[in-house]
């Protein structure tokens, strides 16, 4: 009898199955409380041409090939950075003079690039490859308005228009050697404020190519963990900003009542 209490019967015992899926179930869960990246079930083109392209950009590690790609990817933006601290060396910046009547020359920094720039031709080629790569997700893509959504995508859109606006800018200048505004219907003043307005707006515009740095995330599980943990910590991140101003908002009252 008391052999027969001591075992239990097949009812009582937990299913391996079961015991199975709450350990994958909490095993899953730890792993998103610590900042790992919840691999999402994404839709593949029906396509089998767009598919293997969607591959190829997308999922760098379905191939050898899409591994090279990745790789240029990376090179490029990584050159492309590269190029953009250079450009704010003064060494390498452009300067323009200008012969005044009343003044003698002045001399002013010029933010628009020549054409025959050596920093502009590489950034031509790496915006080449950003716009490429770019349209090509874009229509091998199997769902048009989610990748249009998706903000690493806007990110790279945004990467993308200051260099176009700079082009325009360089084309316009051309254009603008031919057809000149006489100098004498402009007063000095308002040439200076001209001038300063447009060179705040080209440096503004040229500023965001910095966003070009996120395009790392994409190949890399390690920023993707980071932006994950910034965004769960934005309470706390938020507060210490907070306390931040008020601390440095006292020292500056401080300092106005010596």
């Amino acid at each position: 009898m008391d052999r027969q209490t001591a075992v239990l019967s097949p009812l009582d015992s937990p299913s391996p199955v079961s015991t199975r899926a709450e350990k994958c179930s909490e095993g899953k869960r730890d792993t998103e409380d610590e900042g790992f990246i919840k691999e999402e079930e994404r839709p593949l083109p029906e396509n089998e041409f767009q598919r293997k392209v969607w591959l190829l950009f997308e999922y760098p590690e379905s191939s050898q090939n899409a591994r090279v790609v990745a790789i240029i990817s990376v090179f490029v933006i990584l050159l492309s950075i590269v190029i953009f601290c250079l450009e704010t060396l003064p060494e390498f910046k452009h300067y323009k003079v200008f012969n005044t009547t009343t003044n003698g020359t002045v001399v002013e920094e010029d933010e628009v690039p020549e054409v025959t720039d050596p920093f502009f031709l590489i950034e031509t080629i790496c915006i080449i490859w950003f716009s490429t790569e770019l349209l090509v997700r874009f229509f091998a893509s199997p769902l048009k308005g989610a990748f249009l959504k998706d903000v690493m995508n806007i990110i790279d859109i945004v990467a993308i228009i200051p260099y176009f606006i700079t082009l325009a800018t360089v084309v316009a200048e051309e254009e603008g050697e031919v057809m000149v505004i006489p100098a004498e219907t402009l007063s000095p003043h308002e040439k200076g404020s001209n001038q300063a307005m447009s060179l705040a707006i080209l440096r503004v515009i040229r500023l965001v190519r910095v966003f070009r740095i996120f395009k790392l995330s994409r190949h890399s599980k390690g920023l993707q963990i980071l932006g994950r943990t910034l965004k769960a910590s934005m309470r706390e991140l938020g507060l210490l900003i907070f306390f931040l101003f008020i601390e440095c908002q006292s020292a500056c009252v401080f300092v106005c009542r010596l």
